[in-house]
């Protein structure tokens, strides 16, 4: 689902704008955190801009941001910061050590709907990369959401079955997603 494009809508955009960047930073925030977040006094806000938006519910709104349908506005081309300089973080690839932009080497290797996510908790600080749109193959991992709480799991997939997704941290337990966010593609780890 995207957002639909209405005259004299800003509002309503910069609203639902708001709410898909701040799940993004966080895709099991709740609909009282975004209330709180967003200067709300009851999360029922929450609700009321998402359905003028055109969204069932948070979860409907969710999985349309974390698979990637969700489109921003767009701002007037005037306003885009396209020349701006972004800072080029090195990258040393092959045996030759060869040097490439780290910013040129992610944009050549993801999709246009790729986010990052930042852990909490165990593993506090790692940057997960997601690609919703990137092919999973046998015992890739993925970030699945299940209710309000986004986890990795390992998936895997037997010919004729429902594909089975592996809780990464505890391998003994299994998964049952409402939905599959994306593809983990990269991991930067934090060392410190």
């Amino acid at each position: 689902m995207s957002i639909m494009y209405l005259a004299g809508s800003e509002t309503l955009l910069s609203k639902i704008d708001q709410m898909a960047q701040l799940v993004l930073a966080n895709p099991t925030i709740t609909a009282k955190e975004l209330a709180q977040k967003m200067g709300y006094a009851e999360q029922k806000s929450v609700y009321y801009w998402l359905e003028k938006a055109g969204y069932r519910g948070l979860k409907d709104f969710k999985q349309s941001v974390l698979s990637g349908c969700f489109q921003f506005a767009r701002l007037p081309d005037a306003q885009l910061a396209k020349d701006a300089p972004r800072p080029a973080i090195p990258l040393y690839t092959g045996d030759k050590l060869r040097r490439v932009d780290c910013s040129e080497f992610l944009d050549a290797h993801l999709g246009p709907g790729s986010f990052a996510v930042q852990l909490q908790g165990g593993g506090s600080g790692d940057i997960l990369i997601i690609d919703p749109e990137a092919l999973c193959t046998q015992g890739s991992i993925v970030l699945v959401s299940t209710g309000d709480k986004a986890s990795q799991a390992r998936v895997y997939y037997m010919a004729g079955k429902s594909p089975i997704y592996v809780d990464l941290n505890n391998p003994n337990l299994l998964l049952s997603p409402d939905f599959v966010i994306g593809k983990v593609v990269f991991v930067v780890k934090r060392a410190i």
